[in-house]
Parts: structure tokens; sequence; C-alpha cells
């Protein structure tokens, strides 16, 4: 039978295949691409390990494995062209006698297919999570969210026990090295919700979940608790403890330890889950005292003056069982520390007790990062600047995972006019803490500041639904003035926040003379007519920045900071409506004044402000 055209292209594609594949194993191409795939392989765990302990950023890892990569191709070219022998790198020889079947365009093709194809498989082991298999896993999970435990006990008003049974084990499993906690708030926002175990861990990015109930009858208690898989949704440890309430403390322990062991946690060095625990001591041996201060730290967390006062009493009941309760201490400083920002109460005062109170719980447990907190913004409220920022280091340091540091350090970076920064360190926060009352309503005031305006109608509803108490009118009310809204700003005004509250009345008028220059000087003669009765210094300074009268506003503000003051009268400075006001030559005298040049020149400068040879300009 007589070959036909097309039987005689299919022998000769076949016999130029064979012919390359030939070539390619004469040429030592096969080998260069399995030394370069282990040698790339290596360099990616490598990387991986050394990169983030180098502080580098994850987009490091990722540039370094496109890069080998990319080199890839120029290996295997440069492999076909040169060999390596005895005699030094030479240019490869064509086989004696062999016909050029790798020079034609099917061999061409054939050889750009396998270089791509060799490309994805490379590219898949380094960046594939089951490179895996060529042992890069470790073994056990390393992350886990405690879900609220579920008061079974005849009275629902035990459910700050059972939430606090929950916060205790947070804080006992943040102590292990290894072991990545999900934040309080973050896992209580599932309370009550019927979520799907997957779902969840998906959502708050771990690979188990801690779920349990608590049973309260007199002096017993009764503790169920249940370690569950988030990727099979199996148990993997469940326990019920049947105790005295007494014994509450070492039932906490018995299940950190139970949870470290289940997990098989890959600790630093050569630390068990016993060495890792043994640190952590009762924070107090009163069952009443500690019930006193969950009581506490449940009503502290809805802020708000009346919360506020009901939660200083709490604690100091909880120490008056027992001196010693550093736990107790560190809330009552925190509980302090904010009272004049919600009530009228001198910040001087309420300060010294918030001073006095962190340091006897220092001085009880040093590790205390609430304490060390409390102090660092004491400081920075005094205009303390460096020892505060020294004060918020110590204290993320000692607890990465706690969202009040960056929280806090957010209100300085606030003050000081670095407000991208602040939006960074409240932003942490968020991350940390997504279900916080008062990390949204930061996240509104700053965005405010920003002239986000959508962004912060968005976190202060969110901060309202949260349950957060204070209200945020000035701030509102602000941002209806941006939209030419005086009844939306005059009934904001009038709604109570930190910096504005005007009888309503007072409040429509301003709203129109921001929004009619004419009106201003008639609003102003009226107010200066009643003595400015009803209005407080802060207030006054906000009414002026809005109107644009600067020397008012200059006289007001020295008055003003002629002592320290607390720190969203600062910010009042940043909002965008104070341009002006800022680029006033007088502005930067009035900061140095307070130590914020010196600040500026360490720590890095305002947003609004640069160095010049006057000292500073801003805008």
């Amino acid at each position: 039978m007589a070959a036909t055209p097309q039987s005689v292209t299919d022998r000769d594609s076949s016999g130029d295949s064979m012919a390359l594949m030939q070539e390619l194993k004469r040429r030592r191409v096969f080998r260069v691409a399995g030394l370069y795939l282990l040698v790339s392989w290596v360099m990616a765990e490598v990387a991986d390990v050394v990169f983030p302990a180098l502080m580098l950023p994850d987009w490091t890892i990722t540039f370094v494995i496109l890069l080998l990569m990319m080199g890839f191709p120029v290996a295997m070219l440069l492999a076909w062209i040169f060999d390596i022998g005895p005699e030094g790198i030479q240019r490869t020889a064509p086989r004696p006698g062999a016909a050029a079947a790798h020079k034609k365009p099917s061999a061409i093709i054939a050889y750009a297919l396998l270089l791509i194809v060799a490309m994805l498989i490379l590219g898949a082991i380094l960046l594939a999570p089951w490179k895996s298999w060529f042992g890069g896993e470790e073994v056990g999970r390393s992350s886990i969210a405690v879900l609220p435990f579920t008061n079974l006990s005849e009275d629902s008003a035990n459910d700050y026990f059972s939430d606090g049974m929950s916060e205790e084990l947070i804080n006992l499993l943040t102590r292990v090295p290894g072991l990545q906690v999900a934040a309080r708030t973050s896992s209580f926002s599932y309370k009550e919700r019927n979520v799907d175990i997957r779902q969840l861990a998906d959502e708050l990015g771990v690979e188990t979940v801690l779920e349990g109930s608590v049973r309260w009858a007199g002096d017993r208690v009764r503790i169920t608790a249940q370690l569950i898989d988030a990727e099979s949704g199996y148990h993997l440890w469940s326990e019920t403890y049947d105790e005295q309430l007494a014994n509450i403390f070492e039932v906490q322990d018995r299940i950190a330890r139970s949870i470290v062991d289940a997990l098989q946690v890959t600790l630093s060095g050569e630390e068990t889950s016993e060495q890792a625990l043994a640190a952590v001591t009762a924070p107090t041996r009163d069952v009443q005292a500690y019930d006193l201060y969950l009581k506490g730290r449940d009503i502290l967390r809805r802020r708000g003056e009346q919360n506020i006062r009901v939660a200083i009493e709490l604690f100091q009941s909880a120490l008056g069982r027992d001196p010693g309760f550093g736990q107790a201490y560190a809330g009552l400083a925190t509980a302090y520390v904010l009272l004049p920002t919600y009530a009228d109460e001198s910040p001087e005062e309420a300060f010294a007790l918030a001073s006095e109170a962190a340091i006897k719980a220092l001085t009880l447990d040093a590790t205390l990062a609430e304490a060390h907190a409390v102090l660092a913004r004491i400081n920075y409220a005094n205009w303390n600047w460096t020892d505060a920022e020294t004060g918020f280091f110590a204290a993320a340091g000692l607890q990465p995972g706690e969202p009040m540091p960056h929280h806090w350090y957010s209100h300085l970076l606030r003050a000081a006019g670095r407000l991208e920064a602040a939006m960074d360190e409240i932003t942490q926060a968020y991350e940390l803490d997504p279900q916080s009352a008062v990390v949204n309503a930061m996240l509104m005031a700053t965005n405010t500041l920003l002239g986000n305006d959508e962004e912060a109608l968005a976190f202060a509803t969110a901060a309202r639904q949260l349950g957060f108490a204070q209200p945020q009118g000035d701030y509102t009310g602000i941002i209806a003035l941006r939209n030419d809204d005086a009844a939306g700003a005059a009934a904001a005004f009038s709604s109570g926040g930190p910096a504005l509250d005007l009888p309503l009345d007072t409040a429509r008028a301003l709203a129109d003379a921001v929004l009619d220059p004419a009106l201003r000087p008639g609003f102003l003669a009226e107010l200066e007519g009643a003595g400015n009765a009803g209005i407080d210094p802060p207030e006054m300074l906000l009414i002026l920045l809005l109107l644009d009268q600067h020397d008012a506003a200059f006289a007001q503000a020295q008055r003003l900071l002629a002592a320290p003051t607390i720190d969203w009268e600062l910010a009042l400075f940043w909002l965008p409506e104070a341009a002006g006001f800022r680029a006033d030559p007088r502005f930067a005298v009035l900061m140095d004044s307070i130590g914020l040049l010196d600040y500026w020149k360490r720590y890095g400068w305002s947003d609004f402000c640069e160095r010049s040879d006057t000292g500073a300009s801003c805008r």
C-alpha cells in the first residue's frame, strides 16, 4: 500500500520529536531543569522563613518566586547552548552526522511548549498550598476562636459570667507562643447566631473553634467545652467539668492546657504547653471579687458616663474583697482615664486616680498591657509625647493581639495631626476587633477629619448598632454642613457630642451662619450679647473655626492650651474646615507651645505641616 502524504508527515513529526528529546538529553537540559527546580524550592522556603523575621512585606516572597519563574527559561536556554566540562564552559557542538531536526519549526514549537509547561509546574510547586508535600507544613494547628459560652443558668442576667469565662480563656490562650487567637469582640459577634462552624472559621481566619456552655447554680458550676476542627467539623476534644465555683480558675487552666495539647501547637524552642501556661496564675482567689470584676468589665465596654461610674464602683468592690487583684486595678485605671471624655469630670483628678490604679496594677503584675496603655494615655493627655509613644509601644508588645493600645495610640496621632498614621493604627484595632463599638466610633471621627464622609457615616451607624452610648452629633453635624444640610446639622449639633452640644435654637442659627457668611456677624453678636451662655470654651472654639473667625479662634485656643487638655480639642485643629486657621503663622507657634514641633521632628511630621526656616509651616 502506497504511503499517503499525511502518513509521511506523521512519521516525520514523530521522528522530529524523538530527535528533539534525544538532543535535550544529550545537552543535559533535563538535568539542569531538575537542579533548577530543587534550588528554586529551597530558595522559596528560605524566603518564607527568613523574610517575615526581617519584617519584610508579604509581597517580597511572591516577588522572589516570580523572579525564579522568569529565570527558568533563561536557564534552559543557557543549558541548550552551553555545556560545562573539564575544559570549562563551552558552546555545545551539534551531534556529528545528525540532521538539525531541532531547528525545524515544529521542534522549536515543541521546545517552547515544554518550557511553558515546566514553568507552570515550577510555579505550582512554589506557590500552591500543597508545597507541604515536600515537607514545608508544620504539624498541628495554630489558630483558634473562642466563642462566647452559652449561659444555661435559669437567670439570663448571668450572661456576664459565661462571657467572662470565654474571655479569660482567650486571655490564657493568647499567652501561648505559636497560637493565634481571634479577638474577643470578633468572636463574640457570633453570640446567639446560628452560623455554620466552617463559615464562622473562614470569616475569622482560624483553623479551630472552641465552644461551650456554663450552668451556674448556687456554689456549683458545670462547664462543658468542646474543640472543633473547622475543616472537617469533627470534635478534636470535649470535656465536662462539675466543680465548686471556688475552683473556677483551676477549670479555666485545665481547659487551656487541654486545648494546647489537642492542637499540638508548635511552641517556641523546647517549650511545652505546661511551661507556656505555668507563669499564668489565678487573678484572684476570691470568687465574689472575680464576679464583681466580670460585671465591671461587661458594663465598661458600653461606655457612657453612667456605665463608667457603675464600672468604677464594681471594680472598687472587687478590690475591697481582694486588694491584690491586679486586673481589677487595671480595669479601674481604664475607667478613670475614660471618665473625662464622657462626663463633666476634672481631667486632673480623674487622671491622678487612673495613674494611681495603673501603678498599683503594674506593681502586682508588670505584664498588664492595659495598665501600660493607661499610663501612656495620661502622658499624651499631659503632652508628654515621647513617654506616651514609649508606653503605647510597650503595651502593644506585651499583648500584640489586643486592640486597645492601637486604638488609644490612634488618639495621640490624631491629636498630633498625623491623621494617616492614626487611620493605620485604628484600622489595626478594627482588624483585631471589628465588632468594637468604640473602635467603630473612632473610625467615624478619623474619617470625618480626613473628609471621608461616606465612610464616617457608615462607621457612625455601626457604632450605634453596636451599642456605643456617646452621641456623635458634632461630627455628623459637620458632615451635614458639608452637604449644605442646615436642618440636619442643627439636629445633630443639638443631639450631643464630645465637642458640641447646643440648644436647638442656637444650633439652627449656627448652621445657617456657617452656610451663609452674611449671617455670621449677627450670630456672633447675639452670642456675645448673651455672654456665650450655655457654651463651654471647647464648643466656642469649634464654633469660631466653623465660622472662619481666626483671630477670635487663636485667642480661644491660647486660653484652652494654657494647660494640657483632652485630645479631641486638639483634633479640632485638623478639620478640613480649619485649613485657613492652620495656614496662619500663629498656628505653628501655638503647636510649638505644646511640644508638637519637637515631637514631629522626632517621630514624623503632621500631614499638614512641614519644616521651614521659622520652624514649621502648615496648611
